[in-house]
């Protein structure tokens, strides 16, 4: 049987991310409450310093970024040139395909105006860091509101990369800071066509797929089809940003030789409610390897006390007896927390 590449998934998909404008950015935060679904914001953030100096070229955001960069030490990465940006696993998956190394985010950008000169087309990249922590002056100067929710505002410096498709367990805001960016993305419901990988050894800590975008293998992937049929694409330019819901998977290319983007995360949740991802696990562990009968009956259970969002579950009981089954606030967060704990070193 013949090798079924194809051409890439970009070149592949014809549906678009909806696009939009908000006149008036204190509109935001509204906004994005209402979104379901990916949606890019144009010129969001052309008021930025930052996006003013990158449409002034390389050399001129290299220099600004420079300017605010902090020399608290940074994790960075590097891919050789063979890799062609792709930050992955290696051919066996018995390792990753990059380099971790110290560095500064002052260093990373020396590396990368140095690789502006030469011929080095090796990537290197700084991944999702907190923007007060490696430039602490970059959200005062180049502001934004975009939730109420408590939100965390994270800063990605690099050349020409490309990130596996992953998901992540916060809604967020992507904005780009200099150079342009391809987003793919797919609905939560894809995961089983999207081939996800180990979810414990991972490149980056979340699980991502397996597929390579730039020539889709359909011998070994054949359901990535299905995925590619419902996916959506978005091509960012500076200033421009792309709402991203949790759970949404997406693809991520950086295709100039100096990029930022900054994401702001937040869970539209309180912060003392447990992560998803966490029960999940535990699901696995009790649940996975149970007889199928005993796995319905499991499901029919979590339908009924987690997924069905009926309010009425409990009422048979009297208020002052219902414990976790009734409203969960910070205190019975603690409550369950605890008896977690407790069965769990048994």
């Amino acid at each position: 049987m013949g090798c079924a590449v194809m051409q890439s998934a970009a070149q592949q998909i014809k549906q678009q991310v909806k696009q939009c404008h908000i006149n008036d950015i204190n509109d935001l935060p509204a906004f994005l409450a209402e979104q379901t679904a990916p949606i890019v914001i144009k010129g969001i953030c052309a008021h930025w310093p930052m996006v003013q100096n990158a449409q002034l070229g390389d050399t001129h955001a290299l220099k600004y970024l420079k300017s605010i960069a902090s020399n608290s030490p940074v994790r960075a990465f590097t891919a050789k040139e063979k890799e062609q940006g792709r930050y992955f696993y290696n051919a066996d998956m018995t390792d990753l395909n990059f380099t971790q190394y110290a560095s500064t985010l002052v260093e990373l950008i020396t590396t990368l105006e140095q690789s502006l000169t030469t011929d080095n087309s090796d990537s290197y990249y700084m991944g999702s860091t907190a923007c007060d922590y490696c430039a602490p002056e970059f959200t005062i100067k180049n502001p934004l509101e975009v939730t109420t929710h408590s939100c965390l505002k994270s800063l990605w410096v690099g050349n020409h990369s490309r990130i596996a498709a992953h998901y992540d367990n916060a809604d967020n805001l992507a904005c780009v800071g200099a150079g342009s960016r391809e987003f793919i993305l797919f609905s939560p419901e894809q995961v089983n066509n999207l081939y996800i990988g180990p979810l414990e050894f991972t490149p980056a800590g979340q699980a991502v797929s397996l597929v390579d975008f730039t020539a889709p293998d359909l011998n070994r992937f054949p359901r990535f089809q299905n995925a590619l049929n419902s996916a959506q694409i978005a091509k960012l330019e500076p200033g421009d940003g792309i709402f991203i819901p949790a759970l949404w998977w997406h693809h991520v290319s950086a295709h100039s030789q100096f990029n930022v983007l900054v994401n702001y995360w937040w869970r539209q949740a309180p912060d003392y409610l447990a992560n998803p991802f966490d029960a999940m696990l535990h699901s696995m562990l009790a649940i996975k390897d149970l007889p199928q009968s005993q796995q319905t009956h499991w499901q029919q259970f979590f339908d009924h006390y987690v997924f069905s969002n009926n309010k009425d579950i409990g009422d048979q009981i009297a208020p002052h007896a219902k414990g976790i089954l009734g409203d969960i606030d910070e205190q019975t967060a603690r409550r369950i927390r605890q008896l977690l704990l407790q069965k769990l070193n048994r």
